[in-house]
């Protein structure tokens, strides 16, 4: 018997191969876009870029053709005090530079900055290369680069001649052995958080130099930070706006200031200043002995104050008023002394300064012992005169309170300022 064997096609084996085939035949070959370069052109220094400038006069530099200038950043937009203007130098000299757009370089990238397209200007005597789009006319060459700041002292910043001031400008410095004045580390925060505006504060040193400005944008994460009250140091960066230098934080962790301050510059163990328009914070409080004439808070330009005049209602008028301060510990405080000053007007009755140990801080003032203090008062027309430092030392290891007592009468009165109220180590 003959036998017939059927021949058998693996069809699933046959349909993955032809799958197989037909998607290798069918896929697209996309095409990759060139990688973009950035031209380099001539390579110009820091300190030749900023000459730049002078050769044309002062007047802005439009740049068009092929040139590049090698840089690493020194100052970003990270902490918040510098937004679309940063800072960057080399071994030459420094400059501001100010973005198109927010972010994209750090502290620390090394980079080449291609300056077609971009302005070289001054504004109020700083250099800055303006118009610089990161993405057009930066390359990163490398990042994390380490520039080392400068150290200068507040007397070679305040001397400085012209040419040495240029070749500051911009750099990243740091200053040693500084403070902030006393009357700004005793109460204030680095900038005003809340109305988000730049705020100038004051640096000094032990030496008497003059004090140099620290400017801080209201946008900076710790512009509602206290300022440091000890002495130290600071990393920044030199600027200027016209002739006055100002340094700026670049990172709030830079600023090492909790050393002890320097002699004489103590923190006030108490201070009213009036700055906030406010006659009663910090538990000082009036008294009206007699008439109605209060305390009240004023400004005249820049300056803030306490004042009153019994002159009202187109004539005068018979009065007492107290302003009293809160009550102060004058426990383990060598040399105690109470400072303010004053600005008068008129004829009258001079302010009385007073100091008591046992007044109760709410009723009135002739429930307690009051002891006269001796001040140097404001002659008149309005000049600002300091009291000189009162001495507290026979009320140390006690709890005291400072009374100011205006009088008038019917027929005369005074017109008095009062400020800068300050007990602290002599």
């Amino acid at each position: 018997m003959r036998h017939f064997h059927s021949q058998r096609t693996n069809v699933p084996t046959l349909l993955v191969a032809g799958l197989v085939l037909i998607a290798t035949s069918c896929k697209k070959e996309f095409d990759t876009p060139p990688e973009r370069t950035i031209p380099t052109g001539n390579i110009l220094t820091v300190a030749q870029l900023r000459d730049t400038l002078a050769a044309n006069g002062g007047a802005a530099v439009h740049f068009s053709t092929d040139m590049s200038v090698y840089c690493t950043i020194t100052a970003d937009e990270q902490d918040g005090n510098f937004y679309k203007s940063i800072y960057a130098q080399d071994g030459t000299a420094a400059i501001c530079l100010r973005l198109v757009t927010s972010g994209g370089l750090y502290i620390g990238d090394r980079v080449r900055i291609y300056l077609p397209g971009t302005v070289l200007s001054a504004y109020q005597g700083l250099v800055q290369l303006d118009s610089i789009n990161v993405d057009n006319n930066v390359v990163k060459q490398e990042t994390l680069v380490n520039v080392d700041p400068l150290p200068v002292t507040l007397d070679q910043i305040q001397d400085a001649d012209v040419n040495q001031l240029n070749g500051w400008e911009g750099r990243l410095v740091r200053v040693d052995s500084v403070e902030f004045i006393a009357s700004e580390a005793a109460s204030l925060t680095w900038s005003d958080a809340i109305g988000q505006t730049t705020v100038n504060r004051n640096l000094e040193d032990c030496n008497g130099s003059p004090n140099i400005i620290v400017r801080t944008s209201g946008y900076a994460n710790y512009a509602a930070q206290p300022l440091p009250t000890g002495k130290g140091s600071m990393v920044a960066i030199l600027s200027r706006f016209g002739s006055t230098v100002q340094l700026y934080v670049r990172r709030y962790g830079e600023v090492h200031m909790d050393g002890t301050r320097c002699p004489g510059q103590g923190l006030p163990i108490i201070l009213k200043d009036f700055e906030d328009l406010s006659i009663t914070s910090g538990g000082w409080t009036q008294q009206a002995v007699s008439g109605s004439v209060p305390w009240t808070a004023s400004s005249f330009g820049s300056d803030n104050f306490a004042k009153i005049n019994n002159y009202v209602g187109g004539a005068n008028n018979a009065c007492e008023t107290w302003l009293i301060s809160p009550s102060v510990d004058l426990s383990g405080v060598a040399t105690p002394v109470l400072t303010f000053r004053t600005a008068s007007n008129f004829t009258g009755p001079d302010l009385q300064v007073y100091v008591s140990n046992d007044y109760d801080g709410v009723s009135a003032p002739s429930s307690a012992t009051w002891t006269q203090l001796t001040a140097a008062l404001s002659p008149g027309s309005y000049t600002w005169t300091p009291s000189g430092a009162l001495d507290l030392i026979p009320y140390i290891g006690s709890n005291v309170h400072v009374g100011f007592r205006y009088t008038g009468s019917s027929s005369d009165g005074k017109a008095y300022e009062l400020d800068d109220i300050k007990i602290s180590e002599n």
